[in-house]
C-alpha cells in the first residue's frame, strides 16, 4: 500500500497544535500531491469549515485544547457530512467512553499517537484517503479490554443514568440539571441518590471526580465539556408514557428538553 496514491482532493485538519496540524498537512500532500488542506484550531472553526467546504478528508484530535466536543461534528457526519468525508482521529485519549462512540460512529481511522511509531502516521493518513480502515491495534484492545472490565460503566447504569451523570458530572445542583435536561428537580435528585448509591459515593465532589474518571465531563480551559452527550441523548429511548384518564392532568414535560444545547 505504500505506493498507492490517494485521489483526495480537499482537507480539513483540526488540531490546535500547529506544528502538528502542519506535519499532518505535509502527510496529506504526499499521499495526494496538488489537494488543498486547511488547517482549523477549535470545534467552531472545523465545523464552519465543514458547513462551507467540500472535505473528502477529515483529521481531527479529540483533547481538551480544541475548545469544544469533537464527538458533536461527527454525531452530526451523516447528515452534515458528505459520505464520501472520510475522517481519521489522531489521538493519545485513553477514554473508553470516548474511543467506544468512534466506534459507534464508524469513524475510518483512529492512530495512537502514545503507542504507534511516528512514521506509522502516514500509513493511516494513506489508508483512510483510499477509503480503507486504520484502527491502532492498542485502541481495540483497549476497547476490548475496557468493555469486560471495570471501564464499562454502562454495565451497571441505565443509559437514562448515564445521561443524567453526564449533567450533573460537572456539579450541577438538581435544580439546574432539571432545567437542562426538561425534567424535575425531584426526579433529579431521585437519579442523583441511585447514582451514589450504585458508583458508591457519598457527596456532590465524589460524583464529580467520577463523572470525569469515566470521561462524562471534561473540564477545560474553556468550560466544561461533556463528550458524547448528545450521542446519549439521541440513543435514549425512554419508555412509553401511559396515557391520562379522563379528567387526569394531561400536561406533561418534554424529556432533555433543551438537550442538545
Amino acid at each position: 500500500m505504500g505506493s498507492c496514491t490517494a485521489s483526495i482532493r480537499t482537507a480539513l485538519i483540526l488540531k490546535a497544535d500547529k506544528l502538528y496540524a502542519e506535519m499532518l498537512r505535509q502527510y496529506v500532500l504526499r499521499v495526494s500531491p496538488g489537494a488543498l488542506v486547511y488547517s482549523v484550531a477549535t470545534v467552531v472553526e472545523a465545523q464552519r469549515s465543514l458547513d462551507e467546504t467540500h472535505t473528502e478528508l477529515f483529521i481531527t484530535g479529540i483533547g481538551s485544547s480544541l475548545e469544544g466536543d469533537v464527538l458533536d461534528i461527527l454525531i452530526r457526519r451523516s447528515a452534515r457530512l458528505p459520505s464520501s468525508c472520510r475522517v481519521l482521529v489522531v489521538t493519545g485519549c485513553r477514554e473508553f467512553r470516548m474511543l467506544s462512540a468512534l466506534r459507534t460512529l464508524s469513524v475510518e481511522g483512529v492512530f495512537d499517537s502514545n503507542s504507534e511509531a511516528p512514521e506509522r502516521l502516514l500509513d493511516a493518513v494513506r489508508t483512510v484517503s483510499l477509503g480503507l480502515r486504520f484502527w491502532s491495534t492498542t485502541v481495540n484492545d483497549f476497547i476490548r479490554q475496557g468493555s469486560a472490565g471495570p471501564q464499562a460503566i454502562s454495565r451497571f447504569l441505565t443509559e437514562f443514568e448515564q445521561i443524567v451523570l453526564s449533567v450533573i458530572g460537572d456539579g450541577s445542583d438538581d435544580l439546574t440539571a432539571s432545567g437542562v435536561l426538561g425534567l424535575s428537580p425531584a426526579t433529579v435528585c431521585t437519579v442523583r441518590r441511585e447514582l451514589h448509591r450504585k458508583l458508591g459515593v457519598q457527596h456532590r465532589g465524589a460524583l464529580v471526580r467520577v463523572a470525569a474518571q469515566y470521561g462524562f465531563v471534561r473540564f477545560t480551559p474553556f468550560g466544561v465539556v461533556r463528550p458524547g452527550f448528545q450521542l446519549l441523548a439521541a440513543a435514549y429511548r425512554p419508555r412509553k408514557r401511559k396515557t391520562p384518564r379522563s379528567g387526569e392532568n394531561k400536561k406533561t414535560q418534554p424529556l432533555f428538553q433543551g438537550a442538545g444545547s
